[in-house]
This record gives structure tokens, sequence and C-alpha cells, in this order.
């Protein structure tokens, strides 16, 4: 056993032997019971952003059939109480954005039997959605919620949707009518991959198939959720109405939509290399003019190779301070630093004009060398072409990520219904401090050991900057302008992302963001159930829903990180104490020695 591992070991027998949860004896097991009481605690239904102190509520076959003070519930006689000692209870967390199958390619292995359900429970995740599934989730599903397997209740998507498995409008069609009679819970559109070749996906869908699918999908009741469909952009998405399963899907269809408009990335390299190699052939020549003391060359050309130095000086100075305030960049947020990109260009464009002016003037002169004539004219066509460029798309594209770029991004989201979800601690453990502490979370030693192993090793990658702190700043503008935001993790479909304790992790990264512990909380509970087309069965703590519920110490609306050592969980009304809890993980801890 590692030093590491037995650390983790010590830290859970010395929960186990000193924990400070208080439920009455018969609450001690964590099987079901046909009745049990929650007593002394304030509740946090969801219904309403209301504490409501000092609430009685009862669980009847995994239900909740009762709620409110001590005057209007009495406590059952043969009930098994729980006194919750003036804690707060609320409904189980939902992940939605999981992999239960580690992503299948090499990211994660997920231990069989859905051995890593006891790390969800442990950090108050009661329900995940799985977003890439198989037979075998549908049968984990069904194992859970008869109580064979200890786990959070199951909703998954099937095989992913995308070319090359279906082509046509057909394809599509018939693909989610087979997975809705196989019994998956919703559809996930992204890229086919194999675990041997890795993405078998090339070109995306086509329009209409693409479109066809989120018709088919909503007229057959199965909620939708997908990666952004690079080869076609937003205005395709905001037409579906497409929920999108990142947040930062939304850089490569709106804030770099590269993949859009390759021509412009085509003209804007032909037109720099034109320039670049003129540049170079105006410094040998002025070596060489030096060298063997030759005539200056007459006035227009020196003025030719001035204004073409002057171009590639001013879309040099641009191209360094986009990479300066572009998404991730140390100064995503310059609004200063933009201004100096449009007005490089400006110099770009002027300098073009006054170029392509002297290049009439040196054609109208008949004793102007071949050679002189010829860089003129490339120059020339070099600086309409990446003038061209820079007002067609990059001035409008470098804009996008400002302030005004993101409100407009996010009330046409709203507008269309399009859903978000977040998962920002994927982009934490991209590299940077977020890396380091990812790497350094105990919930990786529960982990399968092959995982373990494999993340271990893992070295930090090159930081990618700030790309989660401009990821945090526009969750913020989204949820401020009404865009529903879905919380999820990519718990096992990204290294480093663990399960159970990357949604602590996310809930932290969103309050970091600015928006409060109540609206997080909601996206993480009331969301989940909404976007499954299923509020009446979890989600919230009300009579007739699914008794999801997460006991905790302190007020979470006060900090969000009370959320991280549960007095105890419920899951489909079987109650898992902190002891119980803790000793699941010990086991887990155990195997993998």
């Amino acid at each position: 056993m590692t030093s590491r591992r037995r650390g983790v070991v010590t830290m859970v027998l010395t929960a186990l032997l000193g924990g400070s949860v208080v439920v009455s004896p018969a609450a001690q097991a964590a099987a079901p019971s046909d009745e049990a009481v929650f007593v002394n605690v304030h509740t946090l239904t969801f219904n309403d952003a209301l504490v409501r102190p000092d609430q009685v509520v009862i669980v009847r076959h995994g239900r909740i059939v009762a709620m409110g003070s001590r005057t209007q519930v009495p406590v059952p006689e043969q009930a098994r109480v729980i006194d919750g000692r003036g804690g707060y209870l609320l409904p189980g967390l939902v992940d939605g954005h999981v992999h239960l199958d580690g992503d299948g390619t090499r990211v994660g292995t997920s231990r069989s039997d859905f051995g890593d359900g006891p790390l969800y429970l442990a950090h108050g995740v009661t329900s995940v959605i799985n977003m890439h599934g198989l037979p075998e989730h549908l049968d984990w599903r069904a194992r859970v919620e008869r109580g064979d397997l200890v786990g959070p209740t199951i909703y998954t998507a099937g095989e992913f949707v995308n070319e090359p498995r279906v082509i046509t409008p057909d394809d599509v069609e018939r693909e989610i009518e087979a997975q809705r009679a196989a019994g998956y819970d919703l559809i996930k559109f992204r890229e086919v991959y194999s675990r041997e070749l890795g993405s078998l996906t090339t070109t995306g869908l086509s329009l209409e198939t693409y479109l066809h699918m989120n018709d088919v999908a909503r007229r057959l009741g199965m909620p939708l959720v997908g990666h952004e469909p690079a080869n076609l952009g937003l205005e395709p998405v905001l037409q579906a109405g497409q929920a999108l399963a990142h947040l930062g899907g939304l850089s490569s269809i709106y804030f770099l939509p590269m993949l859009n408009y390759p021509v412009w990335l085509v003209v804007t390299a032909l037109a720099v290399c034109a320039l670049t190699a003129i540049a170079i052939a105006n410094g040998l020549m002025a070596i060489v003019h030096r060298w063997r003391v030759l005539p200056s060359p007459p006035r227009a050309v020196s003025r030719v190779r001035e204004l073409a130095g002057l171009q590639l000086l001013a879309a040099a100075i641009a191209a360094a301070s986009a990479i300066l305030f572009l998404p991730g960049g140390p100064a995503f947020e310059s609004a200063a630093l933009r201004w100096v990109f449009t007005v490089m260009l400006i110099c770009v464009a002027g300098a073009t004009t006054a170029l392509v002016y002297t290049m009439v003037r040196i054609w109208s002169e008949p004793d102007t060398s071949r050679a002189a004539r010829v860089q003129a004219v490339v120059a020339s066509v070099a600086g309409v072409a990446l003038a061209w460029a820079a007002f067609a798309f990059w001035v409008p594209v470098i804009w996008r990520s400002s302030d005004r770029g993101m409100a407009i991004v996010a009330d046409r989201l709203r507008d269309a219904g399009v859903i978000v979800e977040t998962t920002l601690v994927a982009y934490d453990a991209l590299g940077g401090v977020g890396r380091r502490e990812l790497l350094a979370d105990p919930a990786i030693d529960y982990l399968h050991p092959e995982v373990q192993a494999r993340w271990r090793r893992l070295r930090g990658t090159a930081p990618r900057m700030r790309y989660r702190h401009f990821m945090q700043k526009l969750a913020r503008v989204l949820h401020e302008h009404g865009v529903t935001l879905l919380v999820g993790t990519d718990a096992m479909g990204y290294p480093l992302v663990a399960p159970g304790a990357s949604l602590q992790r996310e809930l932290e990264l969103l309050v970091g963001s600015g928006l409060t512990p109540y609206d997080v909380l909601y996206a993480a509970t009331v969301e989940p159930a909404r976007f499954l087309q299923r509020p009446h069965e979890f989600g919230r703590l009300a009579p007739g829903l699914r008794a999801d519920l997460l006991l905790v110490e302190a007020n979470p609306l006060d900090d969000i990180t009370y959320l991280r050592d549960p007095v105890g969980v419920m899951a489909r009304g079987r109650w898992f104490p902190r002891e119980e809890l803790h000793r699941m993980l010990g086991q887990l801890a155990s195997t993998v020695e």
C-alpha cells in the first residue's frame, strides 16, 4: 500500500470511529424501509427559494408522502426516525453529464456492475445522466431501481448519433426509434469513435439530417443533447434548439468558428505568406544593394516595399494582440487590445489603398522593371485579400468574445430555448493550478486501479492560459441573460474528472463564476429533471416525488462547500448515513491494493 493510499484509508477509518452524524439506532442500516421520517430539519424544497425551519418529511416506499411543520405532520409511531439535529435537507444532486463506460476510449475504466456508484452517493449525487450508453447500462439502471446495486438512479443515452453510423434523415429516424424502443432515456449527438481507431466521424451530418434528427427526437419525446455541429455552425443549433453538452462548445461555433469559414483562413494564410515572401526578398535585395553599392531603386518601388512591410507589421501586431485577448488568453477581457487589433487592421486597409495607388503609378511608368511591377501586383493583391478577410471575418469575430458579444449570443440562445451543460471542471483539468488540484483529489484513490495508474502518470499539459476563467465568465453571462444551465461534469469522460467529487467542484466553480448557491443548486436538481421531462419524478422536495435527499449540517445557500461532507444521503428511499458512506468508500479503497 502506498503512503498516499494508506493515508486515505486512515482518513476513512477515522471518520468511521469519530463521525458526528446523529440518527436513531434503527436508521444505522442502509437497507430500505417502508417508512422513514426526517425530523428537526430545515428544508430547501426548490419549489421556491424559502428555507423552512424545523420540518418533518415522511418517506414511504421510496417516495416523499408528506412534509411540513411538526404541527402539520405528525410523526408515525412505527416509522424509522432520522434526527437531522438542525441540519438542512435538500434534493439529491444530479450530475447531468457522466460516462459510465469511462468514455470507452483512452480516458477511463469504470468498475463492472456500477462499482463506482458509491462514489456518487458519498458526494450527494443521487441521479446521473449517462452520455454514452450500452445494453449493460440498461441492466444497471434496472438493478439500481430494484435495490440490487448501490448507486444513483441512472438515466442513459444510447450509442452516439452521427455519421458514419447515420447519414440520411431516414437513418437518424430509424436510429432514434431503435434507441427509444430499447429503453434509452435520451439521445446523445456527437462524433462517433472506435476504441481502436479513435474518431470515425469526418464531415458531420448534413444540415437536413441534423435538423431532422432534432425534429424526430422532439416528436418522440426523447431529450437530445450533444456536441456542437462544428461543420454547420451556430445558426442550425438555434434553429433546432439543441441542448449543448459543453459550455465550451460555443467556442467552435461562435467565438472562433474556424471550421465554418475555412475560406477566410486560407485567404489570410496566403496573403500573409505573400507579404512575408516580399519582405524577405526586399531584405535580401537591401543587403545586395549595400554589398555591391548599387544605385537605389526608384522611389515608387521603394514605396511598394515600405507599404508591404507596413502591412505585415500591422498584421503581426494584430495577431499578437489576438493571442492575448482571444478566449483563454491572459487578457481575454481587454477591450483595449481588441481596439489595437481593429486599428492595426485599419492600418492594413490604409496601406493597401496606398499600395494599389502606387502600383498603378509603377505600371504607368515604362522604364519600371518587370520584377518591380510583379512585386507591386502581388503586394497589392495580398493586401486587398488581407483587408477583405480582416473586415469580413476577423474583426467581427474578435468582438464576439467581448462583453457585448457574449450578451448577444446569450440572448439568442435564450430565445431559441437552448440548454447548456456547464462542465467547467473539465476545463480545469486542461492544465495549470486546476489540474494540480484535481491530481491531488483523494477521490482518485477510490477509482479503478487502471484509471489511477493512468491518471497519476499524466503530465501537466500546457496550460490553456485562462480558458476556464473565460468559461466561468461565459457561464455567468448566460445565466444573467436567462439561458438555462444544467450542471454536469463529464465524469470519467475526461481525465481527472472523478465521479461525485467532480460535481462538488463544479458547483464551487459555478458559484465562483458569480452565480448564487441557490441558482447553482437549482441547475443541479430541478433543471436536470426538466430536461429529462420528468419534473414530477425527482429534483425537488414535494409529496409524490422520489425520495432522493441530501442532509448536510449547515445551510449550503450560505456556503456551497457545506455539501462536501453530507450527514447522510437517501437514494430512492434508502438511507445512507455518513458512517455508511465512509464505509463504502473504505471498501472501494481496499479494492485498489
